[in-house]
């Protein structure tokens, strides 16, 4: 029987396909399916029970489907669901469709999305593209809250009118209003949004910012209008005009330029940001106060690469004071710098730099007088030969450096012409890797008014050709049978060099940051460039004990001659140098004890212990420093500080804590430290910080930032300003508007 039935139901749908189809539509192929199909007495077709209309890739499904064929109309007076093209889901009740299905008009309408975002509403009218939705309702959350009776979405927009243009991937919106938690937060009659299917950029105005101050009797008001640029698909710009008027006060404006470039190979990025006063009656100057924040990188070819990076302003503190979360107000001085590099130009493994760097002052305690002009410096490594066992290598260097005041460290003027050839041979015999190592120095330097003391300055041309040459030998070997596979490893190195001390006519450019530590006490030249030599003829020693998850060091130096530059400055006083070590635990946790022990005096000069641990409640990081010195038995330097950070893993689905700061131990007081909390769901996020960050400057006090930004997926995120200020700094909250990283929401 059921065989029947189903052969008398595919007769029925074939007729229907051939014969009724052609003449419904004759653009695009209709099919409808349905457990019964029939004719009314207006010829009607009616399909019942589990009814379907195809058509391409759009879909329709309802109880009950009827075909006016007289109208061409699609007719559902059930509730029904239909899926576009675009894998969007639509339902609704009481409406119909034209034969074509690109109009319908349909009572309570609810979208689906194909992001997951959802709209609502009383009735929609949808032509083409077109989607308008009276009373409509927008939101991307599909979680729900409960307050009291009521289930809502964490957020949502409602609007008098919403226009959802499919095609160019807008939502439009009349006398829209924001529901935070059910509770309104903001209304504006007109607001459009990227739609939340939009992959591409798009010019437009972005939500403006209004904010009061209050001060004293008088109130001023601060209104900035953003404007996003989307000029090709390559480039964008963001200009952001801020009027400050009112308060019995000449009017001032702000505007800020953010320009984004991608380049084939590279990018460019420019912030440029300026104060006005374009009202006041006695202005004679359009830009009071500028800053100009650049960079750019690209790769020429396949041999060259270009890099530059400048930040400059007009004020010393012109950039604390408009970008005080900006990394560059902390710098002690800003710098422009370009930088040429080259690869495999004339070997494989050859290198060339070419850089020219400028400096500007940032801190009051600066003086922009001994800062430095490199113009250029050039630096040549010729990549390795391999010859008779041995690997060599050579290195060119040249700077032109100059300054407008000279002092006891730095001439005015000095040039360096330098050729630096490295030599190394290894071979193993009597079950030890013993290693030749020679550095051959021949360097010719220019110099003007070096300050020697006094009054008395020096200038002069130099040459100083200074050898340096090392062998060392390491002989590791395993304790057998121990669990651990503990392995030893003593080594010791013999340095020999001329002796001959620095001199303090020259100036010191490129050695200026050194230390004495288990990372440099092998090396030839221990300092850190080669303006200074390492004089020292030295016998180097210690021992490394390491297993797979553990490693311990312990070295120590002894100088031959009494004159060693490094060995002095170090803070070693006899020949024997101080003692350093280490030890380290590795596995999924990390501890580490680093320490400089001075025989002599019986005392830790220095002891330094890290640990990062990675705990079932999040990543924690401590970082502990000792460090003292002692002259004549007093000590005159006395440092005791932690720094300590941590990120949480995810608690309550979408919730992390962060905290990191800076305590120091001798004065009792964090100098330094921050805490956040923020929640992202698949759809709102909200981020609370607070950190204390102390400028050395006297004129620049502590300053206390505490911001509060909310996110909304697909439209944005909206930062406070500073909630931590001065009761005479106080002022209403500013919220300004940034862009959103949609990747923070995280969908279950």
């Amino acid at each position: 029987m059921n065989k029947i039935n189903n052969l008398i139901f595919l007769k029925l749908f074939l007729i229907i396909l051939f014969i009724l189809v052609p003449n419904f539509n004759n653009a695009k192929e209709v099919l409808i399916y349905a457990d019964s199909i029939s004719y009314d007495e207006d010829n009607n077709i009616i399909a019942k029970g589990k009814a379907k209309i195809f058509q391409d890739n759009i879909l329709i499904f309802s109880d009950l489907i009827i075909v006016n064929k007289t109208e061409g109309k699609i007719i559902l007076p059930s509730k029904f669901t239909f899926k576009d093209q675009e894998d969007n889901y639509f339902e609704g009740e009481n409406g119909y469709f034209l034969k074509n299905l690109q109009y319908a008009e349909f009572d309570n309408p609810k979208i689906k999305l194909k992001d997951g975002s959802r709209l609502t509403g009383k009735k929609i009218k949808r032509d083409g593209d077109i989607d308008i939705i009276s009373k409509g309702v927008y939101t991307p959350c599909n979680s729900r809250i409960k307050i009291g009776s009521f289930i809502c979405p964490t957020w949502q927009l409602e609007g008098e009118k919403i226009l959802h243009d499919n095609q160019k991937l807008f939502l439009y919106q009349k006398h829209s209003k924001m529901r935070v938690l059910n509770t309104p937060i903001f209304y504006i009659p007109y607001i459009v949004t990227p739609s939340p299917l939009r992959k591409d950029r798009k010019s437009g105005l972005l939500t403006p910012t209004i904010a009061l101050n209050f001060f004293d009797t008088k109130t001023s008001q601060s209104t900035s209008f953003p404007y996003y640029f989307n000029i090709s698909v390559d480039k964008e710009l963001l200009f952001t005009p801020i009027i400050n008027y009112g308060g019995g006060v000449d009017a001032s404006q702000r505007f800020i330029f953010d320009y984004n470039q991608l380049l084939s190979g590279g990018n460019f990025k420019t912030d440029l940001t300026f104060d006005s006063n374009f009202e006041n009656e006695n202005n004679n100057k359009w830009v009071n106060d500028a800053s100009l924040i650049t960079k750019f990188n690209k790769n020429l070819n396949q041999n060259y690469r270009v890099n530059f990076e400048s930040a400059l302003q007009t004020s010393k503190n012109y950039i604390q004071i408009t970008k005080p979360n900006d990394e560059l107000s902390y710098t002690n001085s800003l710098s422009t710098n370009f930088n040429l590099e080259g690869f495999n130009l004339r070997k494989l493994d050859d290198q060339l730099k070419i850089s020219l760097n400028f400096y500007q002052t940032n801190q009051e305690n600066e003086d922009n007088k001994i800062l430095p002009i490199v113009l250029p410096k050039i630096k040549y490594f010729a990549g390795y030969n391999n010859q008779f066992g041995s690997k060599s290598n050579s290195t060119y260097e040249f700077y032109n450096i100059f300054r407008e005041n000279s002092n006891v460290t730095h001439a005015k003027k000095q040039q360096k012409i330098s050729h630096e050839y490295n030599i190394r041979k290894e071979l193993v015999k009597f079950n030890s890797k013993i290693s030749l190592d020679a550095k051959i120095y021949n360097q010719f330097f220019n110099t003007e008014n070096k300050l020697i003391s006094g009054d008395n300055y020096k200038t002069g041309s130099y040459y100083r050709f200074f050898p340096i040459i090392g062998i060392s030998s390491e002989s590791p070997f395993k304790i057998k049978d121990y669990k651990s596979n503990l392995t030893i490893k003593p080594s010791i190195k013999i340095v020999v060099t001329p002796g001959i001390s620095n001199s303090n006519k020259l100036s010191n450019e490129d050695s200026t940051n050194n230390d004495f530590d288990i990372d440099n006490i092998y090396r030839l030249n221990r300092y850190s460039g080669n303006d200074k030599m390492d004089n020292s003829k030295r016998a180097t020693y210690g021992v490394s004990f390491y297993t797979e998850n553990f490693k311990s060091n312990l070295y120590q130096s002894y100088e031959f001659t009494n004159n060693s530059n490094f060995h002095k400055e170090q803070g070693n006083d006899d020949n024997l140098s101080d003692l350093l070590g280490s030890i380290g635990y590795f596995t999924n946790n990390e501890i580490s004890y680093n320490f400089r022990y001075d025989l002599d005096d019986a005392y830790l000069k220095k002891q330094n212990i890290n640990i990062n641990s990675n705990t079932k409640y999040g990543d924690l990081n401590l970082s502990y420093l000792d460090e003292n010195s002692k002259t004549n038995n007093i000590i005159n330097k006395d440092t005791e500080t932690i720094n300590y950070s941590f990120l949480s893993k995810k608690f309550s689905k979408y919730s992390k804590i962060n905290f990191s700061g800076l305590y120091d131990l001798k004065e009792e007081i964090n100098k330094e430290y921050s805490i956040g909390y923020s929640y992202y769901d698949e759809c709102f996020g909200i981020n609370i910080d607070f950190n204390r960050k102390s400028y050395q400057e006297d004129n620049l006090k502590p300053q206390d930032i505490l911001t509060l930004m909310f996110s909304f997926k697909n439209i944005g995120s909206y930062k406070s300003s500073n909630l931590a200020v001065s009761e005479s700094d106080k002022k209403d909250i500013e919220w300004g508007n940034v862009n959103v990283d949609n990747t923070k929401f995280k969908n279950n």
